[in-house]
């Protein structure tokens, strides 16, 4: 496994500009066909990023640390307890707010990943480490719940839940998750310790995977275009079923591709007697996207050191993480956010992704996990 070069280097981010609004509006999607679509700008592919980590690693200044320091007293001098009330007005980060807006930007529009390394994780309490982190990502939008619990700080760490049963959500087991996007147009990932062994992320471009889909596998792209039965995993919307049927990839009106995709849900509903099985071609369809994004002529591997924070566009980008083991004193343990970010600063996404989404007006309703009754909270502890 390949772990991601240790670099000094910054990442090439610059503070967004207003003219950025007038270039992200509309609503709909227009249906491809894999004939017509050959490809689609903005691929990456692993083995080259791996050459050019310094464009896309952040390591945190001293001064960005101590920035984030003062505004950490601040709120506790003002009394402040309520992580999920907190904004970039509590939490004020005067110059690094600024970049975590141009690397919201970057993601969204650009490469749709980036590492940031370097927080001093182990100085700070778990409500301490919670309160940056989101604060950190309510720079970029808003925070949305994770959950049925309404977790807008979640902890991905495994609580002994079986990966066998259809709705356990795999983050909280120590089972390889397979290529999937989250319930969000971003997510990030700060790790806290890690595992023994194992544990390991990968990143793939979503658009590299339709492009080499639809020039060796053309009949598993069209298949993909069609709709697949998902699960929700018995966190259900009000109003909504416990399935939904939505395609993997999509043209957006802005004409850039998105994909919305986690195999675990479609195999969770297909334990369901009222969901029709998989035909085999879906299957080869599902099987071909899994072994493009997995392979080493698209991957990027990263290992997550405490004090690494992975950002991902999830509607450009899919990922993984292998199984792990934990024997040591601190098991593997992560804090995730899933961040919605403000009109004109978003992917203008199909229709359909309402399913899942709620709504695709961009904001805070769009994303994340709703049920009835949920409260939004930040657990320091899972």
């Amino acid at each position: 496994m390949r772990g991601v070069a240790s670099s000094r280097a910054r990442l090439n981010i610059t503070p967004s500009s207003s003219s950025n609004v007038d270039r992200h509006r509309g609503r709909h999607s227009t249906r491809m066909n894999a004939v017509q679509e050959k490809s689609f700008d903005g691929a990456w592919y692993g083995p080259e990023m791996q050459t050019r980590s310094s464009e896309w690693t952040w390591v945190l200044s001293e001064d960005e640390i101590s920035e984030i320091d003062v505004a950490l007293s601040a709120v506790k001098s003002k009394g402040l307890q309520d992580i999920v009330s907190m904004a970039p007005e509590t939490f004020f980060l005067p110059t690094l707010g600024p970049k975590l807006v141009a690397l919201r930007d970057e993601l969204v529009h650009g490469r749709g990943f980036a590492l940031m390394r370097g927080l001093p994780v182990e100085k700070y309490s778990n409500w301490d480490v919670c309160a940056i982190f989101h604060a950190m990502g309510r720079y970029m939008g808003a925070a949305v719940p994770q959950n049925r619990a309404g977790h807008i700080v979640g902890h991905v760490k495994d609580l002994g839940r079986d990966p066998n049963d259809p709705l356990t959500r795999l983050y909280t087991t120590n089972a390889a998750q397979p290529y999937h996007t989250d319930s969000a147009d971003i997510v990030g990932l700060l790790c806290l310790s890690q595992a023994t062994s194992g544990g390991h992320s990968q990143v793939t471009s979503s658009v590299a995977i339709w492009n080499e889909l639809v020039k060796r596998h053309p009949e598993s792209a069209n298949l993909l275009l069609k709709e697949f039965i998902v699960s929700r995993k018995g966190e259900i919307p009000p109003g909504k079923q416990p399935t939904y049927k939505i395609p993997i990839f999509h043209k957006t009106s802005e004409g850039r591709l998105c994909a919305i995709y986690d195999r675990s849900f479609i195999d969770s509903a297909l334990k369901m007697s009222e969901t029709p099985r998989l035909t085999e071609e879906q299957e080869h369809a599902l099987n071909h996207l899994d072994a493009l994004a997995c392979s080493d002529e698209l991957r990027l591997d990263m290992t997550l050191a405490p004090g690494d924070i992975q950002w991902l566009h999830n509607h450009t980008t899919l990922h993984a993480r292998s199984a792990f083991t934990n024997e040591g004193v601190k098991p593997r343990h992560l804090l995730r956010l899933w961040v919605s970010p403000p009109k004109g600063f978003s992917m203008i996404l199909p229709a359909i992704f309402a399913e899942r989404f709620g709504t695709v007006e961009p904001g805070p309703s769009r994303g994340g996990i709703r049920v009835e009754g949920q409260i939004l909270c930040v657990p320091p502890e899972p």
